[in-house]
């Protein structure tokens, strides 16, 4: 309301002043007129006159501008005021949509501790039910937030660890021969580790599932590159697809596992129980067989080019026959290299 009164004030000023100058205007060109008809001769009055007349209106024509200017640059300043009050409450807001982010990220980190915290809770429940509603609850924190899935991670393998250890000989008894069916909820944390967004982990964070027992689990299409899998008992699993590149397989019993286009491309494979495993369209290259027992393997369509089988134990000419390789494999001695290999 100030404003628009400041403005009318404004305006009826310009009036004032701009209605006095043309009164000025007019009585000036009067006087001017009368004086030089006083003065001059008649011969010259008609041309003094309208000089004089000429002379008036430049000087006044210089005032009006000068008025102009003036007020064109109050206007101006005016514009720039406005300008800067927009500019004022353009970064107030700015303010208030960064305090608001951040309260709603203070929130929502809140709530996935809390969810985090119950999570873990549950998990050491009795009921069955209750540890799985845990498991895909960390799921869904892991996707939900980035920082927290590397966390999430070591939990879960931590939970397989702690639920499915690999038994020493003194703790056997007379049934421990007899497979074991695998729990559901360790089922689905090795599900939920296996179908994990790799692509937000970095380098050096490696999977801990070494000296487990984990047979028959489902693994296929499980992404386990890198993972630390050392002596786990991974019989009859089934790996087919599965990425275990570069992952660490020493001593591993992967006895009859099920391996169908798995890709083992650079990982340990030393001293590992490969016995009767299927092992079609798999891809060994660059992995270490060194002692490994290949005995009744199915190597069929295996991609063996480049694969160091020199030390590899039990393994048999049909088998080699049936894989892929080139004079790069290296075979062990009492074996021939295929022709259709060339």
């Amino acid at each position: 309301m100030s404003e628009n009164n400041t403005d009318t004030r404004r305006n009826s000023l310009i009036f004032i002043i701009s209605l006095t100058v043309f009164a000025l205007f007019i009585i000036s060109c009067i006087f001017v007129g009368w004086f030089v008809w006083r003065i001059s001769e008649l011969n010259e009055l008609l041309k003094n006159e309208t000089e004089a007349l000429k002379t008036t209106a430049t000087i006044f024509g210089g005032i009006a501008v000068f008025i102009n200017a003036y007020y064109a640059a109050k206007r101006w300043e005016a514009m720039d005021k406005s300008a800067e009050a927009a500019n004022e409450s353009a970064k107030a807001a700015l303010k208030n949509a960064e305090a608001a982010l951040k309260n709603a990220q203070v929130a929502e980190d809140k709530q996935i501790t809390e969810r985090f915290a119950k999570a873990i809770e549950q998990l050491g429940s009795e009921k069955i039910e209750v540890r799985l509603g845990a498991i895909y609850t960390l799921e869904r924190i892991a996707k939900d937030s980035s920082k927290d899935h590397w966390t999430i991670m070591e939990v879960l393998t931590a939970f397989v660890r702690e639920n499915a250890p690999l038994m020493s000989e003194e703790e056997k008894t007379d049934d421990t021969n007899e497979e074991p069916k695998l729990r559901t909820d360790i089922q689905a944390a090795l599900t939920v580790i296996g179908r994990r967004n790799t692509e937000i982990e970095q380098a050096n964070q490696r999977l801990d599932l070494h000296n487990i027992d984990i047979r028959r689990a489902d693994l296929r299409e499980a992404n386990l590159q890198g993972a630390n899998l050392y002596q786990a008992n991974l019989q009859g699993a089934i790996l087919t697809r599965a990425n275990l590149q570069k992952a660490d397989l020493m001593r591993a019993n992967l006895q009859g596992a099920y391996l169908m286009g798995a890709n083992p491309q650079g990982a340990s494979l030393y001293q590992a129980n490969l016995q009767g495993a299927y092992l079609m369209g798999a891809n060994p290259q660059g992995a270490n067989l060194y002692q490994a027992n290949l005995q009744g393997a199915d190597l069929y369509q295996a991609n063996l080019q480049g694969v160091d089988l020199s030390e590899a134990e039990n393994l048999e000419q049909q088998q080699i026959n049936s894989a892929k390789g080139d004079r790069t494999t290296i075979l062990p001695e009492n074996l021939q290299r295929p022709e259709h290999w060339q």
